[in-house]
């Protein structure tokens, strides 16, 4: 039975491209940058569709952008109680959607730069 030998030319190179492709710093940056971006257009898109008398800036206030995963994913949230209500509306009141249309807006920014990081 003939002998099969397997000689892989170049591993070194291989490997070092790989462990060059494990730097996510700029994925990170781009995460951080969108998610603060988020949060601050998530608060002006409620400072002008909350303008009723009875608003009093709390849930724009409440608004957090947090990181987890290693700075891989970002959460941007409103913390008040009543904030599906605003959003979403109820079968009394109409829906004022703030963080909906500035996700949609901002995730197409988002998308872009993490071409642009791909393209170098």
């Amino acid at each position: 039975m003939p002998k099969v030998k397997i000689e892989l030319k170049g591993i070194e190179t291989l490997q070092r491209e790989i462990e060059s492709q494990k730097n996510l710093a700029p994925v990170k940056e781009v995460v951080a940058k969108h998610g603060a971006l988020l949060r601050k257009r998530t608060q002006a898109e409620m400072g002008a569709a909350y303008v009723r008398g009875y608003s009093t800036g709390a849930t724009s206030r409440s608004v957090t952008d947090t990181y987890t995963n290693g700075g891989l994913t970002a959460i941007v949230a409103p913390h008040t109680e009543y904030f599906a209500y605003l959003e979403y509306g109820t079968r009394f009141m109409d829906a004022k959607p703030t963080l909906t249309p500035a996700f949609n807006y901002q995730k197409i920014q988002f998308i872009n730069d993490l071409r642009k990081l791909t393209k170098k």
